[in-house]
C-alpha cells in the first residue's frame, strides 16, 4: 500500500458528540487536505448526513448520546441504497476494549483508532480503506455481509487495562486495523 494519498477530493463526515474533538478532528483532516468535512453530534445526525451528504468516509465515535456508534452503524448497514449501506466507517473512540473492537467488526466496521488519535496513523487508516475500496469495491465492513477479505491478519489487542503510563509505539495510536 501507497504512504501517500492524495485527500484532496475526499468528503468525510465526522461523527463526535464532543464539540472539542470534532474541532480536532476537523483540523487534523485539513491537514490531510481534506476540505469537505461535515460535523454530526450524535448517530441520528450522522445517519441524516450520510443520506444527504454520501461522504466517502465517516469517522466515528462509539460512545455518543443519545444515539451512539453501534446504533448508526447497524442502522447504516441496513440501509436498502447500497452506496449507503457501503458507507466506509472508520471507528475513532476511547473506548478500546477487546469486545467493543470484536462488536465493530462484527456490525462491519473498516477500521479502528483508539483516542487519543496520532495523525499519522489516522492518516494512514483513511488512506488504506480508501485504497482498499478503489482496488475491490466497496463493502459493509472488514467482516460484516458484503466484506472483502482483510489483506492481513487482524491483531487485536485489548490495552484497556494498560497502566497509565505512556504506551508503547504499538499501542500508541492502537492501529488494529
Amino acid at each position: 500500500m501507497r504512504d501517500k494519498w492524495d485527500l484532496t477530493k475526499v468528503s468525510c463526515l465526522i461523527a463526535e458528540d464532543n464539540p472539542h474533538m470534532r474541532s480536532i478532528l476537523r483540523s487534523v483532516l485539513a491537514g490531510f487536505g481534506i476540505r469537505s468535512a461535515y460535523e454530526a453530534s450524535d448517530g441520528a445526525e450522522a445517519l441524516e448526513m450520510v443520506v444527504d451528504r454520501k461522504p466517502d468516509i465517516v469517522l466515528c465515535d462509539w460512545v455518543m448520546s443519545p444515539f451512539g456508534g453501534n446504533e448508526f452503524l447497524r442502522i447504516l448497514r441496513a440501509d436498502r441504497d447500497l452506496v449507503i449501506s457501503t458507507t466506509p466507517v472508520l471507528i475513532v473512540t476511547a473506548h478500546a476494549k477487546r469486545a467493543t473492537i470484536l462488536e465493530g467488526i462484527e456490525i462491519g466496521i473498516h477500521g479502528f483508532v483508539a483516542k487519543p488519535i496520532a495523525p499519522a496513523i489516522l492518516y494512514r487508516h483513511i488512506g488504506e480503506i480508501l485504497e482498499r475500496q478503489e482496488m475491490h469495491g466497496r463493502s459493509k465492513g472488514l467482516l460484516g455481509p458484503g466484506h472483502q477479505q482483510p489483506l492481513r491478519k487482524l491483531n487485536v489487542t485489548d490495552i484497556s487495562s494498560t497502566a497509565a503510563s505512556e504506551p508503547s509505539a504499538d499501542q500508541a495510536g492502537l492501529a488494529l486495523l
